[in-house]
């Protein structure tokens, strides 16, 4: 499992802000720390997968932070070559997650039961198929 502490630096690594062994400033910290739950909430709302920025699944983490680094090229200025590289990534983790995280309905099936008669084991009503006539006619 991860910590949102190395969710936050991957991201400034993947958006090439921080270096090998830098430590991120304040700022940048909460700017990526801002736009994890927003993230998650989409991926939730798109359908993705269902993930919290505390602690995340080894097999989230790359492509979560990918996803987030995408949503954070605006407030770090990136454009270009590189923007078009973390959108391709970010395309490819949405791709991951959605077939390693399926996100089912929880509601349970709708189950179709075929009518055969009445209910309660009562035998169904039979009709009458002759001819009516009129009781009480004359022939005239």
């Amino acid at each position: 499992m991860k910590t949102r502490e190395q969710l936050i630096a991957r991201v400034l690594k993947n958006l090439g802000v921080l270096a090998a062994g830098q430590a991120p400033s304040d700022e940048d910290r909460a700017e990526v720390d801002d736009l994890i739950e927003p993230v998650c909430a989409k991926l939730l709302d798109d359908g993705v997968a269902k993930l919290t920025g505390d602690e995340i699944d080894d097999a989230a983490y790359l492509p979560l932070a990918a996803i987030i680094a995408e949503a954070a090229m605006v407030p770090f200025g990136i454009a270009g070559q590189k923007a078009s590289d973390l959108v391709a990534l970010a395309d490819r983790a949405r791709m991951d997650l959605r077939l390693a995280y399926r996100v089912y309905d929880a509601r349970p099936p709708m189950r179709i039961e075929p009518f055969w008669g009445r209910r309660c084991g009562l035998p169904p009503i039979v009709q009458f198929s002759g001819p009516v006539t009129p009781s009480g006619s004359s022939s005239d």
